[in-house]
């Protein structure tokens, strides 16, 4: 039985779907929040004829929320009903998920005319429209086409999913590496999600990411870390797009203390200081020391963490900045926003503290000589 006999039989919505899935020999089909949706293609469906670009609105939203999730989302898009199905590459509609003027609903269903209007002037020249009454075996050879392709959209590494990403790769990649110490984790993460599978995107990273022929090799100090299984390495970056965009990746640097272990931060006081508090710190500062005080003081942060204090002083050769890994360090040499000032390894509370309780900067030679 053709699909367009198939549909003339159905009665709900359900049958609907059904009679497609059918048609396209679907594998792997789940119905949920989305109507059909199997790795290589998502649907929307209604049992009654509906125009394509509401049923997209509606698809488009919960697409938009499962990347912010940090899942992986289908290479292609498909609107159904029982009189028409309209077929669409998802990279066409990837400006919109990011573009912050559209409004979106909280839910898929919630989906309206309005927001159909503002998606239309981007999508409407990209998705192919099929009468299944004359267009049915066009549209079936271009939705089975779409499926054995296989392309998926990546997800992209940003601000807001930092720590969904980590977790994961800590949970698919981390544990097969055999680490010595939890804290680790966070800078073999970077050292792998600044790299693009061939090139490093980021050099003088505290840690490293080589490859032995396709096996990524891992090198933190001294250790040498390799996989003991690669499928989770594929499986990750199969969800997720390497390296991040250029705009989030020194920020991204910033935020490594957000990843270390709990009892980590507690005992280093590694805790990231939003901008808007480093705002009101800058206006306390001018208040109190003068609207100059960049160019009158030197400034020695001696628990600089990554540097997000600093990323607003505009006289960096005044600035000194001491923090106690190793590996923050490296990744504040590493940005050019901190070029100019001093950067070293320094941990304040133990470093050149004579027996007697006092300061001798000779102990360690530590510190640079201002």
């Amino acid at each position: 039985m053709s699909l367009l006999e198939e549909l003339g039989r159905a009665r709900t919505e359900e049958d609907v779907k059904d009679a497609y899935i059918k048609a396209l020999g679907l594998k792997g089909v789940f119905k949920g929040l989305v109507d059909i949706q199997t790795p290589e293609i998502w649907f929307e469906a209604k049992e009654s004829p509906c125009p394509p670009l509401l049923m997209f609105a509606q698809l488009l939203t919960y697409v938009r929320a499962a990347r912010k999730r940090g899942e992986a989302i289908p290479g292609f898009l498909c609107v159904i009903d029982r009189e028409k199905a309209a077929l669409m590459a998802t990279e066409h509609a990837l400006p919109l998920l990011d573009d912050k003027a559209i409004v979106w609903p909280k839910s898929g269903s919630a989906a309206d005319k309005a927001l159909a209007a503002q998606i239309a002037p981007t999508i409407e020249t990209h998705f192919i429209l099929y009468q299944i009454d004359g267009y049915e075996a066009e549209f079936i050879k271009a939705a089975k086409d779409a499926v054995s392709e296989g392309r998926i959209i990546r997800t992209p590494i940003t601000p807001n999913n930092l720590r969904q990403v980590f977790d994961k790769w800590v949970a698919m990649i981390g544990v097969e590496l055999g680490v010595k110490r939890e804290a680790d984790y966070a800078v073999l993460f970077f050292a792998d999600i600044m790299h693009d599978g061939r090139n490093e995107a980021m050099r003088n990273l505290p840690a490293r990411l080589l490859f032995s022929g396709d096996k990524p090799v891992f090198i933190i100090g001294a250790d040498q870390y390799e996989l003991a299984s690669e499928r989770g390495y594929r499986n990750f970056w199969n969800i997720y797009h390497r390296p991040p965009e250029q705009k989030h990746r020194h920020y991204l640097l910033e935020r490594r203390d957000s990843l270390l272990p709990m009892d980590d931060q507690k005992f280093k006081g590694a805790f990231y200081t939003p901008l808007h508090i480093v705002d009101k710190a800058y206006d306390q500062l001018n208040a109190t020391l003068g609207a100059d005080w960049q160019q009158k003081y030197i400034v020695w942060d001696m628990c600089a963490g990554v540097g997000n204090l600093e990323a607003k002083h505009s006289n960096l050769r005044n600035v000194f900045m001491s923090t106690l890994d190793a590996e923050d360090v490296t990744i504040m040499r590493s940005n050019p926003a901190f070029a100019g000032a001093e950067i070293f390894q320094y941990d304040y509370l133990n470093d050149d503290v004579t027996d007697f309780g006092e300061i001798d900067y000779q102990l360690s030679g530590k510190v640079p000589m201002a």
